[in-house]
């Protein structure tokens, strides 16, 4: 007599790829049910808040535009803005509304990097818009550029161009031991202006002269004694005179440039 013994498991095994097969197809089955996934979403860029302590002065046939730089993160930095744009609009200075209309004009497009033609400076920007015109009224418009292009709110500001003062003259240099005095002669003014002061602007030689003067305020005196300088190192000097006519603040065209090197021992 033969005996058969069957395993209670025997009829219900499944061999073992067909088995992970169909584990692999119940895993594929489960995700799709949890929803289709979605393209990925690009980084939004942060709208700034516009440019602070935005100024505009005329120094002689040329405008300087200058602002601080926006910041929106609690660390203080900007980490999505790119750069700046400028935009311009022309106005008849005795006619014409300055804020009846927006800038439009696009005249320059500076990096936060590398910001030539303007300067950085701390944190300020400096640009000059040198194609103005006496009678002409100009109004600005700077806007912060964010990652991919996006534009934040600008911050404005507007000026009518006068004919500018004449500059001081007979600038006068003399090197000593860290320093030089510097010296030159008042202009002579019209009757109907202020003489305000003098800016002094100081440069190394063959770098592009600041767009902000050595003084923080306005001289005083004809006569500046500027310490602290490099022994052997060539700078060059320009002085200008700042006037008010009314309300308004006039700066010189420079006067010509004077190169002295400062010796020790002098």
């Amino acid at each position: 007599m033969r005996f058969f013994y069957f395993s209670k498991f025997s009829t219900s095994r499944v061999p073992r790829p067909a088995f992970l097969i169909t584990i692999s197809l119940l895993l594929i089955v489960m995700l799709a049910a949890c929803g289709k996934k979605g393209p990925v979403r690009p980084k939004v860029a942060i709208q700034l808040t516009a440019p602070v302590e935005v100024t505009l002065q005329q120094q002689g046939n040329l405008f300087v535009l200058g602002w601080t730089i926006p910041t929106n993160n609690r660390n203080g930095s900007a980490a999505d803005l790119t750069g700046f744009r400028i935009k311009r609009l022309v106005y008849d200075a005795a006619e014409d509304c300055p804020t009846c209309r927006e800038p439009q004009m696009e005249v320059a497009e500076l990096d936060i990097r590398y910001p030539a033609p303007g300067q950085r400076i701390g944190d300020r920007i400096y640009w000059r818009d040198l194609d103005i015109r006496p009678a002409n009224g100009y109004r600005y418009a700077i806007v912060p550029i964010t990652l991919g292009g996006i534009e934040s709110p600008a911050a404005t500001i507007h000026l009518a161009a006068q004919q500018p003062p004449p500059s001081p003259t007979a600038l006068r240099v003399e090197a000593g031991d860290a320093q030089v005095t510097v010296q030159w002669t008042a202009p002579v003014l019209p009757e109907e202006t202020e003489l305000v002061g003098y800016n002094l602007y100081r440069r190394q030689a063959k770098r592009p002269f600041p767009l902000v003067p050595v003084n923080i305020e306005p001289l005083q005196m004809t006569r500046l004694l500027d310490r602290g300088l490099d022994n052997g190192r060539a700078y060059e000097y320009r002085v200008s005179a700042l006037i008010r006519i009314g309300e308004q603040l006039l700066e010189s065209m420079a006067s010509p440039g004077a190169l002295i090197t400062p010796q020790e021992g002098r």
